[in-house]
């Protein structure tokens, strides 16, 4: 029996049948799909599909930023949007 590592980490790179997966489709429906998105990730000829680069884009699409999806709110922003509301000055 071979031994296997405890630790596998998920796949940076998606072969055309993960991506279709990920998309809910085939293959042959899924290159029709994505040639229709404007700006979606083109597929690496070495490696396959930067899944990294595809997440990023829904992610873009549906509107999340950088700061939504990591919360990097200043403790004193939340606190002032609070008590103040998010439009008016902080009362000090």
């Amino acid at each position: 029996m071979r031994n296997l590592p405890e630790f596998i980490p998920a796949p940076r790179y998606w072969t055309d049948w993960q991506l279709a997966r990920r998309l809910g489709c085939t293959p042959s429906t899924m290159h029709r799909k994505i040639g229709k998105l404007d700006g979606f990730p083109k597929k690496d000829p070495d490696f396959g599909w930067d899944s990294l680069l595809i997440e990023a884009f829904f992610n873009r699409r549906s509107g999340l930023t950088l700061n939504d999806a990591t919360n990097e709110n200043t403790k004193t922003d939340t606190w002032e949007a609070l008590i103040n509301g998010p439009d008016q000055p902080a009362i000090r």
